[in-house]
């Protein structure tokens, strides 16, 4: 997938001071590239509605550390996601009446012209969920070798008992996540799943919605795992 058009950035000596950021795990300021090689992963867009404000800022903010990152010396490999299968997506799809895909398409194309405008430099690697979905099974298959995956009617969750650090970077404790995970498109509620904060890796298809042959059955990827 293409991101958006690179900006002209002067050479600089590389002498500017380290960079450090607030690193949520520690509660304290850590240095933020530990080598010659900075490397930054953002959580990109779900493109089913124009970016306002907030999206601005974060991108933004991850614009300005990888700045400061070139102004040190530092050589910067910026990878961006791009969820572009997912429940609010085809939610919305089918309230307007509109094919998935065009609307998605149609507001990657908004994001990449808002990113433009506010002259955000572009990551190196602008990567979509469906043109993933190889990688994304490749990891999915792992998971269940780990023995980390189960089956629910259908779904495939990931067993988030078998990983002693979930929850580790955020501090937040299992109460806090469980409301966190409801407001923001997880499904703690869900009658069956061995943990509330277990998260969906695979969705068996359901009529309506896109589906892509898998070890798992015909589906789609969970949102976490488009991110993973």
């Amino acid at each position: 997938m293409d991101s958006w058009p690179d900006l002209a950035v002067p050479d600089l000596p590389g002498q500017a001071p380290e960079t450090l950021i607030w690193d949520t795990a520690s509660r304290g300021m850590a240095r933020a590239a530990a080598g010659p090689v900075a490397t930054l992963y953002a959580c990109g867009i779900t493109p089913y509605d124009a970016t306002h404000i907030g999206h601005a800022a974060t991108f933004v903010a991850w614009d300005l550390l990888v700045r400061a990152w070139r102004d040190a010396g530092h050589e910067v490999r910026y990878a961006q996601n791009v969820t572009d299968v997912d429940d609010p997506l085809l939610e919305r799809a089918e309230r307007d009446g509109e094919n998935w895909r065009e609307l998605a398409d149609r507001e990657i194309a908004l994001f990449r012209s808002d990113m433009t405008a506010l002259r955000v430099l572009p990551p190196q690697f602008y990567v979509g969920a469906v043109e993933s979905l190889p990688l994304i099974e490749r990891f999915s298959r792992a998971l269940g070798r780990a023995g980390s995956l189960y089956d629910l009617d259908g779904d495939v969750y990931f067993a988030r008992g078998t990983d002693p650090q979930f929850g580790a970077v955020s501090g937040l404790d299992t109460a806090a996540m469980i409301e966190l995970s409801a407001e923001r498109g997880g499904d703690p509620a869900r009658p069956g799943k061995k943990d509330p904060l277990d998260p969906a890796v695979w969705l068996a298809a359901r009529p309506g919605e896109p589906s892509w042959p898998s070890e798992f059955g015909p589906g789609r990827p969970g949102w976490h795992v488009e991110c993973a």
